[in-house]
């Protein structure tokens, strides 16, 4: 009988890496509860998970995937075991798969096991039903949160984006591309506000004869084109799931403290003369907020309220096209994780990108004492461990951090580098190998 499956990689990886007990292989072996999967019918087809491919390493070894957390090895296998997992690239049903393997000699019986063993370390696609809804491309957005979930099921997430409400307020270059990376993420209803002119500094998404146009009037026009389910409006008193605020050089605080009253939960982000700062997601009753920041600052620099008055009627400067992409993709992945309820770096926290180093510079503020927004107080910092920043860029976002960590990944994971977690259960009865 063929023995459990192992998972070398995540006991290297992964928070129960102590532990004696082996995991299940897959892409969330810590929550692997196979009771709710319908095992492949007769009349069904049999499909990896989208975009998986199966690999040959050599004789008798397989790959299911390349990726560590959503990839498997299998060895001990005959020939025409790898024949029979490689035709599984191609969709095939039940009868398929037992045809190929009595063409090339597996037994139906350990054809059977092949495929419930490949279930079980979960690189097939065991949904009744396929959904063709997406306001992205099924086979990007869909396809690539099928690899990762543990269900298989990515359309669920799309399904949810497709329910939420962002409204982003500010559409330079950096809020048109956060909008247009929204969109490409499927989130359902976009609410824009700019009543400024497009001017070239802000050509990207807006072209050339955009210039002179209202920028939210242009902005909705580009994207109801390339999207056409995409809601641009809601019925007056809709309160959208999260607000993103884009503005220059300093964010707005009267703006900011409109949202903080209204309970909305709101995400700043700051062009300054050099960096583009994201953050930090102000939720009700949670901290810290924007004000926290300002109090920080404020603490390091008494001059500080005298500085961001005068940063408020500041004319943009324009953003280089790739720092305004890397800033928007930064905030809209941040916005899709906090609707998609994930782990969000910028809770507590901000993410500061500059053309200089593509890699985040991820900065950690508690809330501040003085501050009074429900959120359970800290020790203020001391201004004199204050490190220096560029003095145009918000103060949510140029107050010298409490504390300061390198660069990091954008949502504090792995980076998932180590290799395929191996597989010795889809060895014949006998063999050796190794977990």
């Amino acid at each position: 009988m063929p023995r459990p499956l192992g998972c070398r990689w995540h006991r290297t990886h992964c928070p129960q890496a102590g532990s004696r007990r082996r995991h299940l292989l897959g892409p969330a072996c810590h929550a692997r509860s196979r009771a709710g999967r319908r095992p492949a019918g007769r009349g069904r087809t049999v499909h990896l998970r989208p975009g998986l491919s199966v690999l040959w390493r050599g004789p008798g070894e397989s790959q299911v995937g390349v990726d560590p957390r959503c990839a498997v090895v299998l060895d001990g296998l005959t020939p025409g075991d790898q024949r029979v997992v490689e035709h599984l690239t191609r969709g095939p049903t039940p009868a398929d798969l037992q045809r190929v393997g009595r063409a090339v000699g597996v037994e139906p019986e350990r054809v059977r096991e092949l495929v419930a063993r490949l279930e079980a370390a979960g690189v097939l696609d065991t949904r009744p039903t396929r959904s063709s809804w997406s306001l992205a491309a099924p086979d990007t957005e869909e396809s690539y949160w099928s690899r990762l979930r543990d269900d298989g099921d990515g359309a669920a997430v799309l399904a949810a984006r497709a329910s939420k409400r962002v409204a982003v307020v500010g559409l330079d270059r950096v809020g048109s591309f956060l909008a247009t990376f929204l969109a490409m993420g499927g989130v359902g209803t976009l609410l824009l506000d700019d009543v400024s002119a497009v001017t070239e500094d802000d050509l990207g998404v807006f072209q050339a004869r955009d210039v002179g146009g209202r920028r939210a009037t242009r902005a909705v026009t580009h994207l109801r084109a390339a999207f056409p389910r995409l809601r641009t409006s809601a019925p007056g008193g809709t309160r959208p799931d999260l607000v993103v605020t884009v503005s220059t050089a300093v964010a707005d605080p009267l703006r900011l403290r409109h949202l903080r009253r209204a309970a909305i939960a709101h995400l700043p982000v700051v062009v300054g003369e050099v960096a583009v700062v994201v953050g930090p997601l102000v939720v009700p009753g949670r901290g810290p907020c924007t004000r926290c920041l300002d109090l920080h600052r404020v603490d390091a620099d008494p001059a500080w309220p005298a500085l961001a008055a005068q940063l408020l009627t500041s004319a943009p400067t324009g953003t280089p096209a790739t720092l305004a992409q890397l800033g928007a993709a930064l905030a809209a992945h941040q916005v899709l994780a906090a609707l998609d309820d994930r782990t969000v770096t910028v809770t507590g926290a901000t993410l500061e990108v500059s053309a200089l180093d593509p890699v985040p510079l991820v900065r950690r503020w508690p809330p501040h004492p003085a501050c009074g927004c429900d959120a359970p107080s800290a020790p203020a910092t001391d201004p004199a461990a204050a490190t220096t920043t560029p003095a145009a860029t918000t103060a949510a976002t140029t107050a010298p951090a409490p504390a300061t960590t390198g660069p990091t990944a954008a949502d504090g994971e792995e980076a998932g580098d180590g290799e395929p977690a191996r597989a010795e259960a889809l060895a014949p009865a006998g063999s050796g190998s190794h977990a």
